[in-house]
């Protein structure tokens, strides 16, 4: 049986791909400026360079960058176009042949991306109270908490060649002649032996006078009071350190403290504001999430 094409003009299927196609061609018609950037199309214009020309400057404000594109000759305006096409083409051939698929470079790139844009949300965010502050304060006052400090000079008598006992008898007989003698903070160094680290620590925390001398003669020192200005023995010890035994001079003991809040409250709002931001964007990412079904195969161990 012969078909005419009047008859295939007249199947349903055939006008509904007709009327499918039309409006697909107007639709790009219409939005042809939406197109501009597709298939094997490179759009070029000042917006685009402009851009372009501050990535490749990585300071230049957009204004900046607006007023070097101005200026330029012909030449160089050529060749920044020339480098932006080429870089454009390598990275549409690259996306055209999938290289950007299971790339853990590329796919950390988009997670930091992502995770920028929603950081947007802190513009959503209230600003703290006074009594926020306080009460962010009151729970986390130990972070805040300020290691014990202290201001000494010391006298060195190492124990490594003459054995503990000994060399402690001769600090001791030393202890007994500086004191008698008088002899002041800045005049330590001229008796005793050279020490593995500093002679004088002034304001050192309790944390570094540890690493250097050991925990147990940082807890001896810091049992002692510091002398009186006008104290005729000054002089204490020996302490025993991880190296030998040690006369101390001791100017200057603070134990560990917390400061109060309005001695750190700049301290503390970027501490609080940095919490309520990063409460805000795992929020963010939580609601991303909840677009997903996870569905996990692992196996048992």
């Amino acid at each position: 049986m012969k078909f005419s094409y009047r008859q295939l003009l007249k199947e349903p299927l055939v006008q509904f791909m007709a009327i499918g196609l039309l409006l697909f061609g107007g639709e790009r018609l219409l939005n042809s400026d939406d197109y501009a950037d597709s298939q094997n199309n490179i759009l070029v214009d000042d917006k685009v360079l402009t851009q372009f020309l501050q990535q490749q400057a990585k300071k230049f404000k957009p204004e900046q960058a607006k007023k070097a594109l101005a200026a330029m000759s012909d030449d160089r305006r050529q060749r920044l176009v020339d480098d932006y096409v080429r870089g454009e083409v390598l990275y549409r051939e690259a996306l055209a042949l999938d290289l950007d698929r299971n790339d853990p470079i590329i796919r950390r790139r988009l997670m930091q991306k992502m995770d920028y844009l929603a950081q947007g949300f802190y513009d959503e965010i209230e600003p703290l109270t006074e009594d926020d502050l306080t009460a962010f304060y009151e729970a986390n006052r130990e972070d805040y908490r300020k290691p014990a400090s202290a201001t000494f000079t010391h006298v060195f008598v190492s124990s490594e060649k003459r054995g503990s006992e000994e060399s402690k008898v001769q600090a001791e007989s030393l202890l007994t002649m500086i004191n008698q003698t008088g002899v002041p903070f800045e005049k330590a160094g001229r008796h005793g032996e050279r020490f593995l680290y500093n002679r004088n620590y002034v304001n050192r925390d309790s944390q570094e006078i540890a690493s250097h001398f050991g925990r147990s003669f940082e807890q001896q020192l810091f049992a002692l009071n510091p002398v009186l200005p006008d104290a005729e023995s000054q002089w204490q010890g020996p302490l025993l350190s991880s190296y030998g035994w040690h006369l101390v001079l001791l100017t200057k003991n603070i134990e560990s403290f917390i400061p109060q809040l309005i001695e750190i409250s700049g301290v503390v709002l970027a501490d609080a504001q940095r919490q309520q931001q990063g409460e805000l964007k795992r929020l963010a990412v939580d609601a991303l999430r909840a677009k997903y079904q996870i569905t996990k195969r692992v196996q048992a161990n």
